[in-house]
């Protein structure tokens, strides 16, 4: 859940359906496949329409000679009918069905006098026949009901025919009011012959202009048709739970969450990039956008240094499994890599892991250190690309009370020893939440950089690291989201220059070493094409240590004890092209610290 105060772009809004692309796709298959299930399962319907003409009641009589038009309440009127119980019985009546047949549904054919009256069937022929039957009987019964007007009619008009011949019979020959019932007798008469013939001639004032045609294609289902809609209801159900859920989850996925959850800088947002090995990336493949994320952090941190010296740095998380290892394995490497004298120290006394990822034992290390032992009992050297040393100081063995061991003087006093003598002392700690450790840690260092795995650690989590830290005044620098989404990262590209990192050896964190014969070209280089003052210098080369030569005053050194000689810059003229961008660097075994004469530390 984000912050409720930042309004939404249409970025974010992308942004969301990028994240949730899978809810939208799942909602969107769903209703889909279950419509055309659903569709598979339906049994096809047909439809068939006859169209009647209508006139108007009454005009079809032989002595009607007024023309009158259907307006659209005669036109609704007879839609009733035609959809009435009349007409149904009369249809089951002249089919001999067992059954009432389907109900028609008629409608007015635009502003005409026609009728289209539509029947649907699970047969194609029998929803035709039906469509006829129903337009038939629609005639019918409107002939009828003409027919049964007139003969009422013609019954009421004999009545009074009967009437004025009884009035008539009761007057004498002589009367002259005869004269009168006589005319009046003859009109009636004649109204009455009219009667009779319009009742024989009636056709029901309709006629069939179209009769209904079997139909070749079922009007239900429609796959087609059913997809399509399934499939935008299911895209507005998908995008509905998509935000939802995106509403309710409280995870952190991009820098843009940290940075409106948190007060404090991102130093770094590294992408999920897994190594080859057990190794820091750095080193197993330097040209990755994850060491390209550390070198990056690596920057901040010296910018930080500016104003104020920053030599410790501690790392922690608010729980376990985010990465803060790894990110500080990493960073060690990368800013020994830029030529700093650099300390890796694992104060993580919970679960270290610092051991693992470079190889060495877990003892003697940094409790061993508090407990007296000296540092070079402690520490493990390894030479990484640049010609600098890391010093990888492990756990050690872990107390029974890491969080007392860790506020008491001893620790702040031996890291503010190691930071002297060092240019940056890297600590690894445990996770905020779970345990105290890194709380009380946190007093002894120059800064804390909190590491936030995206998609794992939660708005409440990175709060309540970052109140607690804050209520011991701990001096954050500022936080690093791991295993980033590279979606949310962007992606830059700077066309033509590609890094192109020379193979990793099969040895931790040594180079190949040169061969005899490769030795013996570098020798010759010195001594007949290097600079004036390192030619002619007697060079033997042993197991190499890093020692930059290039532009020292060799004339009168003798190197015949050397155990190497790295070189900087090569001749262009001396065709050794394996040293063209500086000579490998190799490990030099059984370099320890030492102690002065009067016992004080001689960190290595």
């Amino acid at each position: 859940m984000r912050s409720e105060n930042a309004e939404m772009t249409l970025r974010d809004y992308a942004g969301v359906v990028d994240r949730r692309k899978w809810i939208v796709l799942a909602a969107v298959m769903l209703t889909t496949l279950t419509a055309v299930g659903l569709t598979a399962l339906q049994t096809p319907i047909y439809s068939a329409s006859a169209e009647v003409l209508v006139q108007p009641r009454g005009q079809d009589g032989l002595f009607e000679n007024q023309v009158v038009n259907l307006n659209d309440r005669a036109i609704q009127t007879e839609i009733q009918v035609i959809e009435g119980q009349a007409v149904q019985k009369r249809v089951e009546r002249e089919l001999g069905l067992s059954e009432a047949p389907p109900d028609a549904k008629a409608s007015a054919v635009g502003d005409t006098d026609v009728i289209s009256i539509n029947v649907r069937d699970a047969n194609a022929a029998n929803a035709a026949m039906y469509a006829d039957a129903y337009a038939a009987a629609y005639i019918e019964v409107r002939r009828e009901q003409a027919v049964k007007e007139l003969l009422d009619a013609s019954t009421e008009v004999q009545g009074a025919i009967d009437g004025l011949q009884a009035e008539l019979d009761a007057l004498a020959e002589n009367d002259p009011a005869r004269a009168g019932l006589v005319a009046q007798i003859a009109n009636f008469n004649t109204t009455l012959d009219q009667l009779r013939v319009d009742a024989a001639l009636r056709t029901g004032g309709a006629a069939i202009i179209k009769s209904a045609e079997i139909p070749d294609t079922p009007i239900e289902p429609t796959p087609t048709r059913t997809a399509v809609l399934a499939g935008v209801v299911g895209l507005l159900i998908g995008l509905g739970a998509a935000f939802l859920v995106d509403y309710l989850d409280d995870k952190i996925r991009s820098e843009h969450d940290l940075e409106l959850l948190a007060d404090r800088p991102v130093l770094a947002v590294v992408p999920i990039d897994p190594p080859p090995d057990n190794r820091p990336i750095a080193v197993s493949r330097p040209s990755d956008e994850a060491v390209e994320a550390y070198r990056g952090l690596r920057t901040n941190v010296q910018f930080l240094g500016l104003d104020q010296p920053i030599n410790v740095i501690q790392l922690t998380s608010s729980m376990a499994g985010e990465g803060k290892t790894t990110t500080s394995a990493n960073l060690a490497v990368v800013l020994a890599q830029a030529g700093h004298r650099v300390a890796l120290v694992d104060a993580d006394l919970r679960r270290p892991r610092v051991h693992e990822v470079f190889g060495i034992p877990q003892s003697p290390g940094f409790t061993d250190l508090l407990l007296g032992i000296e540092p070079r009992e402690s520490v493990t050297h390894f030479d990484v690309d640049g010609g600098s040393r890391l010093s990888v100081y492990p756990s050690g063995v872990v107390p029974s009370n890491p969080s007392e061991l860790l506020s008491g003087r001893r620790t702040k006093r031996l890291l503010s020893e190691m930071g002297k003598h060092y240019d940056f002392v890297i600590v690894d700690s445990a996770p905020i939440l779970p345990v105290s450790d890194s709380v009380a840690l946190a007093g002894a260092v120059d800064g804390v950089i909190v590491v936030a795995q995206a998609g794992r650690a939660t708005d409440d989590n990175v709060v309540d690291t970052l109140e607690r830290l804050d209520r011991v005044s701990a001096p954050i620098l500022g936080l690093v989201l791991n295993q980033a989404a590279k979606s949310s990262i962007g992606s830059y590209t700077y066309g033509g220059y590609n890094a192109t990192p020379r193979p990793p050896s099969d040895n931790t964190f040594e180079t190949e070493r040169p061969s005899a014969d490769e030795l013996a070209e570098v020798e010759a280089a010195i001594v007949g094409a290097g600079p004036p003052s390192v030619r002619n210098a007697d060079v033997s080369v042993a197991d190499v240590v890093p020692a930059d030569v290039s532009g020292a005053d060799l004339s009168t050194a003798d190197l015949s004890t050397a155990d190497a000689v790295m070189i900087d810059s090569v001749p262009p003229a001396s065709g050794l092209s394996w040293l063209d961008d500086g000579a490998d660097v190799v490990r030099q075994p059984g370099d320890r610290p030492s102690t002065d004469g009067d016992g004080a530390v001689d960190w290595p």
